[in-house]
């Protein structure tokens, strides 16, 4: 027992009766509220950031133990503390009206203004330290104790410094603090698409992913692995979580693929890295694509649109080492009569598909994402109404179902609160141009430096971070870096969700991972490794997307026709050489030539692309001639 274990995150309490009641009440009132507000309803938009911080504030100190150590039964300092963010958000709501009045910055803060405020920044830090971890508050302070005496410092990090009242008046009554973009995203945007995630488990819709994928993909050799990546993919892109999507789908996909010859290590590497993909997948992306949205001002349909292929191209590399592994493993088909038909799924589950499609036409059709969400959220009262049939287990199986979907929520919540700090500090102080110049004068003024730089930048803020956070964080850290080397602004945004997400495998803290281990119970560290190997491509097609922006749609039609066919034959090549296995075992000569010619369809060069696309046809071609 380490003094880390101390100070680390918690563990989720059992709750007593008065807890669950009060859980229950917070989380229906938010619920309803933001599904009205997504619906169209009007909601002060001030007054709707101000209970949804409380709200979450509330559950997260009802909901989560003060270190791992700690009983998980109630505790007098969560109740406290609970009771002490109720507080500070009904000071703001009743102060709303003379919050309005006031000129910000000009007009002077009261004493209680102040003293309420900062016992709010001090609650949404040890929330974050509770429900994510030291580490992000270590950060946060970092950031906050610089705004306060970064005047003191000698040379370009220097800023012209700030009072206490200021620094206040910036981070918690301007547009850009803590309430500003991130949890605004979170609070009428995030939320509705969580909520319709836990709506639809709840109501079997995880259960249908799973047989869909089984139907289709079940015979094959490895087919539990392969359900297990088709149907990650598929309730990941709704749930936003890698977390939440391990737990879910691997709960019975590691078990299985483990019980037809797969090893626990890979069993659970195949599923973290099959349920990170699901941020990058449309349509719905997970948390960051809405960040995006917001903090570039591109609509969330042209980011969906443009994040289609990368994330295709994704799958199906981690589609093809599943395939490659088990024929390395010498696995047999499941047997025919385990195996549901097509037909009979579809024709049992059909209607599980309409809010699938309602929500995806919601996104890109009527360029309204909460919009989009609220409909589909109402596309499943047919289903909910099928299933239960009586009133009262209707009104049972959705007031859990919005418990449960605003208790999801509360990691993103705290996570955006507190992401929203940084972007404040950074604003008011400029530090994010000073970060950027500072990277690009790191790398020498190198490009390509500069580039890897904000990568490693991103990856190092996304350990044991939700992916909203990390992007948040990044947007404001590496963005301008990337944007300042020319690169624009879709490509250079969209590099940093793909390293937000990956970062949920990537070690020592692979948050993904760590999910997969416990139900494996195998060893976290080399199931990381082992998933960041299956999912490579994600960590190469980012750097090479802002080099080809055709794999984004950007260009003419000829630009992004060759840039998917050259990236899609180089992330083949790419998995086959780190599997190190085609219709037989690859000589190391043979696995390093394939990585040379996937570098070489990469780069952005035309006679370059054609000569490795031509070098590996003839390679893959010998190959075929090995025994099977």
């Amino acid at each position: 027992m380490s003094w880390l274990d101390h100070i680390g995150a918690g563990r989720s309490r059992e709750l007593s009766a008065p807890a669950r009641v009060v859980s229950a009440a917070v989380s229906l009132m938010l619920a309803v509220m933001f599904i009205g507000a997504a619906a169209g309803a009007y909601i002060d938009e001030t007054l709707g950031l101000y209970l949804f911080l409380g709200g979450v504030l509330v559950l997260a100190f009802l909901h989560t133990t003060g270190n791992r150590l700690r009983p998980v039964h109630d505790s007098v300092a969560g109740w406290l503390l609970a009771l002490a963010s109720a507080g500070c958000c009904a000071y703001f709501v009743l102060m709303l009206p003379a919050h309005k009045e006031r000129l910000p910055v000009i007009d002077p803060l009261t004493t209680a203004d102040i003293a309420v405020s900062l016992a709010l920044m001090l609650l949404v830090l040890e929330a974050t330290r509770r429900t994510i971890g030291v580490t992000l508050v270590l950060l946060v302070s970092l950031f906050l104790v610089y705004a306060v005496g970064g005047s003191r410092l000698s040379g370009a990090f220097s800023h012209r410094g700030m009072g206490l009242p200021e620094m206040i008046d910036q981070l918690v009554f301007s547009n850009n603090g803590l309430f500003g973009p991130a949890l605004e995203v979170a609070a009428y945007l995030v939320f509705i698409f969580v909520l319709f995630g836990a709506l639809l488990d709840r109501f079997g819709g995880a259960d249908f992913f799973h047989r869909l994928s089984n139907a289709l993909v079940g015979r094959q050799v490895g087919g539990p692995a392969k359900v297990a990546v088709v149907s990650s993919g598929l309730y990941g892109s709704v749930s936003g979580s890698p977390t939440a999507d391990v737990v879910t789908t691997g709960s019975f996909t590691i078990p299985l693929m483990m019980r037809t010859g797969f090893t626990p290590v890979r069993a659970a590497a195949i599923e973290a890295a099959a349920s990170t993909g699901g941020s990058i997948l449309p349509p719905v992306m997970g948390s960051a694509a809405f960040l995006m949205s917001d903090f570039t001002g591109i609509p969330y349909g042209k980011i969906v649109v443009a994040a289609i292929v990368p994330a295709l191209l994704y799958y199906l590399c981690v589609y093809l080492s599943v395939a490659l592994a088990s024929q390395q493993a010498g696995l047999k088909p499941t047997e025919e009569g385990r195996i549901e038909r097509l037909r009979d799924v579809l024709a049992s589950q059909w209607f599980y598909l309409a809010p699938l499609v309602t929500i995806g036409w919601g996104v890109i059709a009527l360029n309204r994402p909460a919009f989009a969400g609220a409909l589909a959220c109402a596309a499943l009262v047919p289903i909910v109404l099928w299933r239960e049939r009586h009133p009262m287990r209707i009104a049972a199986s959705v007031g859990r179902g919005l418990v449960e979907g605003m208790q999801r929520i509360v990691v993103v919540g705290v996570a955006c609160a507190v992401a929203g700090l940084v972007v404040g500090t950074l604003s008011m102080t400029d530090l994010s141009g000073k970060i950027s110049s500072g990277l690009f004068l790191l790398a020498s003024g190198s490009h390509l430096l500069t580039v890897l730089t904000a990568v490693l930048v991103i990856i190092v803020l996304g350990m044991g971070m939700p992916v909203p956070a990390v992007y948040a964080l990044s947007a404001v850290l590496a963005a301008p870096a990337l944007i300042s080397l020319g690169i624009e602004t879709l490509p250079a945004h969209l590099l940093i969700v793909y390293y937000a997400a990956v970062s949920a495998i990537t070690p020592p803290v692979a948050v993904a991972s760590f999910a997969a281990a416990s139900i494996a119970r195998a060893n976290p560290l080399a199931i990381s490794v082992a998933a960041c190997r299956i999912a490579a491509v994600a960590f190469v097609v980012p750097l090479v997307f802002i080099t080809k922006p055709g794999l984004l749609g950007i260009g003419s039609l000829l630009d992004i026709a060759l840039a998917i066919v050259t990236v899609a034959l180089g992330a083949l090549a790419m998995t086959i050489a780190t599997e190190g296995w085609w219709r037989g075992p690859l000589t190391p000569v043979v696995r390093v030539a394939l990585l040379v010619l996937a570098v070489g369809l990469y780069v952005p060069s035309g006679l370059l692309n054609l000569a490795a696309c031509v070098a590996l046809a003839g390679l893959l071609a010998w190959r075929l001639r090995a025994p099977g």
